[in-house]
Parts: structure tokens; sequence; C-alpha cells
């Protein structure tokens, strides 16, 4: 039976909306199967205009607002697609923004390390080294399972990651036996990749 009102069933479809935009852009991907099946029930009921909750509990929203109200369904349509178009783009832009961000808190301390290793500053260069470690350490951690739109497609980010990491922890042994110069040789593997990672 029948339990959705117009109204309801429309907000079920901008919050099926929501949870697709939040599954693409914004989640790793253990969260994003969840979401699109919160969004395919919201689409069911909405479609059906059936809500299991609702007859369990005795609610029926269908007469709360009648279905000549043709301007519901005008605003609806143009809610619909404007939260498709600017939430996609908003979304696209402002995910890849945080990777450049997180991505240039990398570089930054890759700066520093190979600073340091050129000045032969070993107690310096050591810990920029750590720090260097750490930063993308976290960076890795983050983005292993979490890929915003800018490089889910991008068959090559991991390929970038994994030789950053080579290069990063590769330099272990030497930073601790003070062969500077070696670590320094190794570390600038890395470079070229950060920047790759940086360039888009």
């Amino acid at each position: 039976m029948k339990n959705l009102g117009t109204m309801d069933r429309l907000l079920r479809v901008i919050l099926a909306e929501v949870c697709v935009l939040i599954a693409i852009f914004w989640v790793a991907d253990e969260w994003q199967i969840p979401l699109y099946l919160i969004a395919a029930v919201m689409l069911l009921q909405a479609a059906t205009a059936t809500c299991s909750i609702n007859t369990l509990l005795g609610w029926n929203s269908c007469e709360i607002i009648r279905r000549r109200n043709k301007n519901l369904m005008t605003i609806f349509v143009v809610t619909a697609l404007l939260l498709a178009v600017v939430g996609s783009y908003a979304s696209a832009v402002i995910t890849r923004s945080i990777l450049l961000e997180d991505a240039q808190s990398v570089n930054k301390s890759y700066t520093m390390t190979m600073q340091s290793l050129g000045e032969g500053d070993r107690e310096n260069a050591t810990m920029q080294y750590g720090m260097l470690e750490s930063s993308f350490g976290n960076f890795s951690n983050k983005y292993s399972t979490y890929r915003p739109m800018t490089v889910k497609f991008d068959g090559n980010f991991t390929g970038y990651m994994n030789n950053i990491s080579a290069a990063i922890s590769g330099s272990g042994e030497e930073i601790r036996q003070g062969d500077l110069v070696r670590v320094r040789e190794r570390l600038s593997q890395a470079g070229p990749e950060i920047r790759r990672i940086l360039d888009r």
C-alpha cells in the first residue's frame, strides 16, 4: 500500500543523490557500497511510493501534498539538476584541492630534506628525513583506500606512490649510517614522482 506523498518521494530522490555524490567523491572504498545501497533503497521507495518503516509506524503522507501542485515537480527537477551539476563540480574541485594540499605538504618535507642533505648537515638531515617519512606515511595511509575523482581513474597513481615509498624507505639504512650522498641520490628518485602527483 502506498504511504509516501509527493514531498516525501522527492526528498528521498534528493537524499539518494546526496548519497551517490558522497560515495563518488568523499569517502573511502569500504563506504561506497553501503552508500550506494542506501541510495538504491531510497530510489526504490520513491518509485513505489512505499516505505516499510512508515507501514510499521502507521504513517501515511500521501494526502499532505496533492499531485495537482505542478510547481512542486518543477522545483524538484531544477533542484535535482542543480545538485547534480553544482554538487559534482564543487566536490571535484574541493577534493582535488585537498589532495594537492596534502601532496604539497609531502613536497615541502621532501624539499627540506634534500636541502639538508645537500648542505651535509647530518643531524638536520636526519630530522628532516623523519619528518618526510611521517608526512608521506600520513599521505599514503589516507589515499591508499580513499581515491578522490582526480586520481580515481589515474592508472599511474599507485605506481607514483610505490616509487616514492621505495625511495624513502630504501634510504633508512643510509641515513642511520650517515651516508648523506647516497641518501640524496636515492631520494632524488622520489622528486619526479611527487611532481607528477602535483601536476594535475
